[in-house]
């Protein structure tokens, strides 16, 4: 006969062991079946944008670039905000928190992205993903009947306007590289480490006539300007070009069917 201790802790042991795994289950399975239910549901089409791409050791550039984008949406229109300190402007820079929407509207349409962040499953020790305890990544929920526009049009204007956001917030930054299985870079996918570069010569500290350094620096605003509209230029005879392709594109489909 078992002593009653005996088959509580057989018990115990077991719904301990039920419940790991139970546990486990849904953490690999719940999103995917959410994703299913919404879809019978509604007629949303989502737009995942990972943190990492390939194979989870290099930084998404669209992943930033939305970021971006996103960081003047959430100031003004979201109701939970990160705040980082800039290096560079010497403020706070309020972003997206984790599991946060902010809505957006384009051309009439009204989209929703959503911050998300999962516990990373590869935990192997001899994997360098092991390093990344939590996994971010944004959604891009619309309806079905913009599909088009949205993945053309609107993640254009996205990927565009975030990448001017990131030229004017871009900090100058000093590298490392160490190949040191204890570098905690080496862990997080990458051998270089870097730190921001905050050198203090500016024009206003430099020993010279004060007359020149302001001609000098008036000189270096006009470049600055001139160089801006030759980018703005170049940047509206692209999107012309693109918009020539597609409505010759569109006509030539037309004369098809």
């Amino acid at each position: 006969m078992f002593e009653t201790g005996s088959i509580w802790g057989f018990t115990g042991s077991t719904m301990t062991s039920l419940m790991f795994f139970w546990a486990m289950y849904n953490q690999v399975h719940i999103e995917k079946y959410i994703y299913k239910l919404m879809g019978w549901v509604s007629n949303s089409v989502h737009i995942k944008f990972n943190e990492y791409s390939g194979e989870g050791l290099e930084k998404s550039e669209a992943f930033d670039t939305i970021h971006n984008y996103l960081s003047t949406k959430s100031t003004a229109l979201g109701n939970r905000l990160k705040a980082n300190e800039s290096k560079k402007s010497k403020s706070l820079v309020l972003s997206l928190d984790d599991h946060e929407t902010v809505e957006d509207v384009f051309q009439g349409v009204k989209v929703k992205w959503s911050s998300s962040v999962r516990e990373n499953q590869n935990q192997s020790s001899t994997n360098r993903d092991k390093g990344f305890a939590e996994r971010r990544y944004l959604t891009l929920s619309f309806h079905s009947r913009h599909r088009e526009m949205i993945t053309t049009t609107y993640l254009d204007h996205v990927l565009r306007e975030g990448k001017e956001i990131g030229l004017k917030k871009r900090e100058r930054k000093l590298y490392t590289n160490n190949s040191s299985h204890e570098w905690i870079s080496w862990r997080l996918g990458t051998n270089w480490s870097n730190v921001s570069f905050d050198h203090p010569a500016t024009l206003e500290t430099f020993a010279m006539d004060p007359e020149k350094n302001k001609a000098e620096k008036e000189a270096w605003k006009k470049r600055r300007r001139k160089r801006g509209r030759l980018l703005r230029k170049k940047r509206r005879t692209k999107q012309r070009r693109k918009l020539g392709r597609r409505r010759r594109k569109q006509r030539m489909q037309r004369r098809r069917n």
